[in-house]
């Protein structure tokens, strides 16, 4: 296992994977495949459904259609969040078309058919033109299992689902002190993309790209001393020191651009650091202890180590948190309704908001590898802004610089993946968390046959 790879506390990992390993590229674009992995995954595994301010009141819903089901979750008047499937029981109209917003009940638009909030049903127009009162016949919205942790919202569309802690493991444990509960969503972004969800998953689950396709992390990150995790269920982490410089590519005299702007955002001189640019991610740690409770920013809570770096763990099956002490995405991609070559890619923005006794004038204080730049907190939520890929390659929408670049190049990837010229795909060590993920996925799939 090469260095930048290493594996920390084995007893959470599976064995390291030190051969070269191959994944057929039907695997990738075969509607058996994709039939197989909804019923053995996106039909039986906890999946993320999005972030508990998306729901602060009575009312509050989302819409989120994985495979070839649509599912609603939505704040009741007792303040609890429930979820169901979003089909009326009269002739399986989908209720809600959009995919978030706030309501008084769920009305179909077909016949009217009216449920409440904790999916009751409440009114059928021409009732007495039923044989039997359907208010009475096991008529309300099919319920989802539901739970929360950390802020985030997670569905479970199995009849009796494992509890979401179980799932979870260990993972549950370390990410704790991001209590990313306290976030606040700030931008919230849908592309289509024309290549299956997998190919979005093993994209986000290495770094052996990255020195080509995102030059621009060389000036912020050291992805050449990353440290990998490996977890039971096939879930992954990287943790990768930021406010450094990835020094493969040689060490500048002076603190990069991107150096400087964290420097700067924390009060410190970029010049005080010309000639000792290695100095930088220390200085950011120990600035960060120092100034959190000025600045209501909990930094008390997090190692030093945490206060400069960029963490990304990917939960089973596709959700891929990025985040720092001050922000996170949350990336989702989820697979098409009955097309495996194309997915929907979520990009969900959530930014940590210095608390309300903190000197004024200070925004959040945005981590290493944020680049969404400084949000002002929203009154109200965000609007989701869906777009196709092409919007993102002629300039017109933008995921940031780094995904922007990731987006350009997937839909090429699944065309290769159908050409007669490839046969396998074929990866290296470095790409261990890419066969982590496909050695869980591969297992599901032999358990549900």
């Amino acid at each position: 296992m090469s260095e930048s790879n290493r594996l920390l506390e084995p007893q959470q990992a599976a064995p390291p994977y030190r051969k070269p390993f191959a994944l057929p590229p039907h695997w990738y674009h075969d509607v058996s495949v994709y039939e197989a992995e909804a019923i053995a995954v996106y039909r039986n595994n906890w999946l993320c459904a999005g972030h508990q301010s998306e729901l602060n009141n009575i009312g509050d819903f989302v819409r989120l259609d994985f495979c070839d089901e649509s599912i609603l979750v939505v704040r009741g008047r007792d303040n609890v969040l429930r979820a169901f499937y979003n089909v009326c029981q009269h002739r399986g109209n989908l209720l809600m078309e959009s995919g978030h917003g706030s309501v008084t009940h769920f009305r179909c638009p077909y016949h009217a058919w009216t449920y409440d909030l904790d999916g009751t049903l409440k009114g059928v127009p021409l009732v007495d033109k039923f044989s039997e009162d359907p208010r009475c016949a096991n008529r309300d919205l099919k319920p989802v299992a539901l739970d929360v942790w950390n802020g985030f919202v997670f569905v479970h569309l199995g009849a009796q689902p494992d509890p979401l802690l179980d799932f979870l493991g260990p993972i549950a444990s370390i990410l704790a002190p991001y209590d990313f509960g306290g976030m606040t969503l700030v931008e919230d972004q849908t592309v289509h993309l024309d290549c299956n969800w997998k190919a979005v998953v093993d994209n986000f689950s290495e770094l052996y790209h990255v020195d080509y396709l995102h030059p621009q992390h060389k000036r912020m990150v050291d992805c050449h001393n990353d440290l990998v995790r490996l977890f039971e269920g096939g879930h992954t982490g990287v943790e990768v020191p930021g406010g450094t410089v990835n020094q493969k590519f040689g060490v500048p005299e002076v603190p990069t651009d991107i150096q400087a702007q964290q420097l700067t955002s924390l009060d410190l001189d970029p010049k005080d650091f010309n000639g000792r640019v290695l100095d930088v991610r220390e200085a950011i740690q120990a600035r960060k202890r120092q100034i959190g409770p000025e600045r209501g920013m909990p930094y008390e809570r997090f190692t030093m180590d945490q206060l400069s770096d960029v963490w990304q763990y990917n939960l089973f099956p596709n959700t891929i948190l990025s985040f720092t002490p001050e922000h996170c995405w949350i990336l989702r991609p989820r697979p098409h309704a009955t097309d495996p070559n194309q997915c929907e890619f979520d990009k969900i923005s959530l930014v940590r908001f210095p608390q309300a006794s903190a000197s004024a004038g200070h925004k959040a204080v945005l981590g290493p590898a944020s680049r969404d730049g400084a949000f002002s907190e929203p009154s109200n939520r965000p609007v989701r802004d869906v777009f196709g890929y092409l919007a993102v390659i002629q300039g017109e929408k933008t995921m940031t610089d780094t995904i922007d670049q990731d987006v350009a190049l997937l839909g090429q990837v699944q065309q290769g993946m159908q050409s007669r010229g490839f046969n396998t795909v074929y990866l290296n060590e470095d790409d261990v968390r890419i066969q982590h993920f496909h050695a869980e996925l591969d297992r599901r799939l032999l358990a549900s046959s």
